[in-house]
C-alpha cells in the first residue's frame, strides 16, 4: 500500500453540496486499482490527507448519467473513524464509460468523470504521488 500526499487545491462546488455534506466528516480515502479484466489489485493508495478528500469527492458530482453498462476498474472507499462512508466503483480507462457508480441517500448515482479526473486516476494508478 502506498501512503501518498495529494499536492492538490480543495475546490469548492456549489453543486456538491450534498456529496460534500455526506462525506464532510470523512478522515481516510481508499483507492484500489484494478488489474484489466480482473478482480486482482494492481495498486492502491491511502491518504488521510483532508484536501485530497475534498478532491476526490467533488470528482464525484459529474454530470448525472444513466447507469451504463460497463465494467469498473477501481474503488474508491471514504472512511470516518474506521466506518465507510461511501463506496464508490468507476471506470477510467474506456472512454465511453469514464464515470463513477454509488448509492447516497438509497438512491444509486452514476456520473459522469471529468478529464480532470480521469488524469488524477491514471497518474495514480501508474503509481505518481501528484499528477
Amino acid at each position: 500500500m502506498i501512503k501518498i500526499f495529494f499536492a492538490i487545491i480543495f475546490l469548492a462546488s456549489c453543486n456538491n453540496k450534498g456529496i460534500s455534506k455526506q462525506l464532510s466528516d470523512s478522515d481516510s480515502l481508499v483507492i484500489t486499482f484494478n488489474i484489466p479484466n480482473s478482480d486482482s489489485v494492481l495498486n492502491t493508495v491511502i491518504t488521510t490527507e483532508s484536501k485530497a478528500i475534498n478532491r476526490v469527492a467533488t470528482f464525484l458530482d459529474g454530470k448525472r448519467t444513466e447507469q451504463k453498462n460497463c465494467t469498473y476498474n477501481g474503488n474508491i472507499a471514504f472512511y470516518s473513524r474506521g466506518k465507510v462512508l461511501l463506496p464508490v466503483v468507476f471506470q477510467y480507462n474506456e472512454d465511453s464509460c469514464h464515470h463513477f457508480l454509488f448509492k447516497m441517500d438509497n438512491k444509486v448515482f452514476s456520473t459522469s468523470m471529468s478529464n480532470e479526473a480521469v488524469d488524477f486516476f491514471k497518474s495514480l494508478a501508474e503509481g505518481k504521488a501528484w499528477y
